[in-house]
């Protein structure tokens, strides 16, 4: 079931089967969506990568993610548009808070059995003030999408132990993957990011060494390489529109980079992702 302003705030949720896969095809486009495993193990190929979701695992997923192929009995979904909710602000239930981290990478987790009958009330009070009448529909759907939200920072902050999430310093690298999230078009180095931030990149990279095991140029680079494989995948562009869109100063720098990354130029990578898709 869709719900829709008058200003375009859109909200979409339901269960659906195979025969709805449809909906991957443009309605999982226009927002962030949250996709609950109901069902047996599902298998999906998102942006070349394999996803493994096991009943009553969640993902969360961006506008930006291409999902190539799945195979599923039963979902739930949640969709939304940034208008209906973002809160660019809230660190941890927003559009950069952990759930939506950026489209480089799937959050997961997998709900606790003793939880599972707190996701079942939300997402039932979802389903049927979706399909009411009665005033204060919009303030309560939002609510009720918040709520869903804190619950799975919950679940996601007690099994992801690798990372502190409470720490200023994870704050900050959060902060700087939304940032290239944004930018990672206009600006291709860590001195753009760290001029931003407010720091120097020497800070940067200090941060990034004690928490996690990427450097902070490693996140430029994926996002612009995700987006080249995305362009050379799914658009016609040429590689002299994609390289300047990404803002490599000429098609040989791009087509270095990317055979560094890949072993393969551009030309030979879209030429076989083209093959196997047909």
């Amino acid at each position: 079931m869709k719900y829709q302003t008058n200003i375009d705030e859109i909200l979409f949720v339901s269960a659906i089967v195979p025969e709805r896969s449809y909906m991957f095809d443009h309605d999982l486009k226009t927002g962030l969506s949250i996709v609950w495993n109901t069902g047996k193990e599902a298998h999906f190929m998102i942006d070349q990568e394999e996803v493994t979701i096991h009943k009553d695992c969640i993902i969360f997923l961006t506008e930006y993610h291409n999902i190539d192929a799945f195979h599923f009995e039963e979902m739930n979904v949640i969709q939304f548009n940034r208008q209906f909710y973002c809160v660019e602000e809230d660190t941890d239930l927003g559009c950069k808070g952990l759930l939506f981290f950026g489209g480089a990478q799937i959050p997961k987790i997998t709900i606790p059995t003793l939880r599972k009958k707190e996701f079942q009330t939300v997402w039932n009070a979802l389903m049927h003030e979706i399909d009411t009448q009665q005033g204060y529909k919009l303030e309560m759907l939002k609510s009720l999408l918040q709520q869903f939200l804190i619950l799975s920072v919950r679940v996601y902050k007690k099994q992801d132990h690798d990372l502190p999430l409470d720490d200023i310093n994870m704050n900050l690298i959060r902060e700087y993957n939304y940032l290239v999230e944004k930018y990672y078009a206009t600006y291709t180095k860590v001195s753009d990011y760290a001029r931003l931030l407010h720091k120097s990149p020497k800070t940067l990279s200090n941060i990034f060494k004690m928490y996690i095991d990427k450097t902070p140029i490693q996140l430029i680079n994926e996002r612009r390489l995700l987006e080249a494989k995305r362009k050379l995948t799914y658009t016609t562009e040429t590689i002299q529109t994609i390289a300047d869109l990404l803002n490599f100063k000429d098609v040989q720098s791009f087509s270095h980079f990317f055979k560094d990354k890949t072993g393969l130029p551009p030309s030979h990578f879209r030429n076989n992702h083209t093959n196997s898709r047909e």
